[in-house]
């Protein structure tokens, strides 16, 4: 019979809990994930209810020929992307597994591998 987990096998270590508090300030302070791929009332302001569960982008191209994304998707958990995936399109600006790029205005990120997996992790805790 498996003994069930301890309180303390639950809790994020110390420095995972570090590692997605660093995710949590890029997404929200540098990267500006949170502006895209939050939901926003009436008034353009977003819901904290609804922050990286994605939404209308809240900007138009100012470029008439350019394809400008108008939706972004939820990044809460993840869903459908490997770490290695979001990792390497946070680096190099593509998913490395020959999907397209994702559309304007999500910038060609070249991120720090250290700094991706921290976005990587504090996204995988939401």
């Amino acid at each position: 019979m498996a003994t069930p987990a301890s309180p303390q096998a639950s809790k994020p270590s110390a420095d995972s809990a570090t590692l997605i508090a660093r995710g949590e300030y890029l997404t929200t302070s540098v990267a500006m994930c949170v502006q895209c791929h939050s939901g926003r009332d009436e008034n353009g302001t977003i819901l904290d209810s609804a922050r990286f569960h994605g939404g209308a982008i809240p900007v138009t191209s100012p470029y008439s020929s350019q394809t400008w994304a108008t939706i972004a998707p939820s990044l809460v958990g993840l869903p459908g992307f490997t770490d290695d995936q979001v990792i390497s399109l946070l680096t190099t600006g593509n998913m490395g597994d020959g999907r397209p790029s994702p559309r304007r205005p999500m910038p060609p990120f070249r991120m720090a591998r250290p700094d991706a997996e921290a976005i990587v992790a504090f996204l995988r805790s939401r």
